[in-house]
């Protein structure tokens, strides 16, 4: 199954960025494929808050996802970006989602 996913969840929540990573973890143990991982809107901070992005790092090598941070929100909350991380539209998040056969969100 391939997979694009939408992160939302802010920097400070922890264990719902760590679900998610987890999640992404277990789809590529089990066989699965991960697209692309779209951070939107507060999820951009936790993309590159200092405890997360080990893990993202980790997973963007792994996966070979697309790992993108919402331009709009990267904007909004001033973040510098570094690679894994690129920045994308909304446009590139429904192309990720038309080609998955599944689109999960975490808030």
């Amino acid at each position: 199954m391939i997979f694009t996913l939408i992160i939302r969840t802010p920097a400070n929540e922890l264990d719902r960025w760590q679900r998610a990573q987890r999640f992404i973890s277990t789809a590529v143990d089990e066989g699965h494929t991960v697209r692309q991982v779209f951070f939107h809107s507060a999820g951009v901070s936790s993309a590159v808050h200092r405890d997360a992005r080990p893990g993202w790092n980790k997973l963007a090598e792994r996966t070979g996802a697309e790992f993108l941070l919402c331009s709009q929100a990267v904007e909004e909350h001033g973040i510098v970006i570094e690679p894994p991380f690129v920045v994308g539209g909304l446009g590139a998040l429904v192309e990720a989602a038309v080609k998955a056969d599944k689109v999960l969100s975490f808030v």
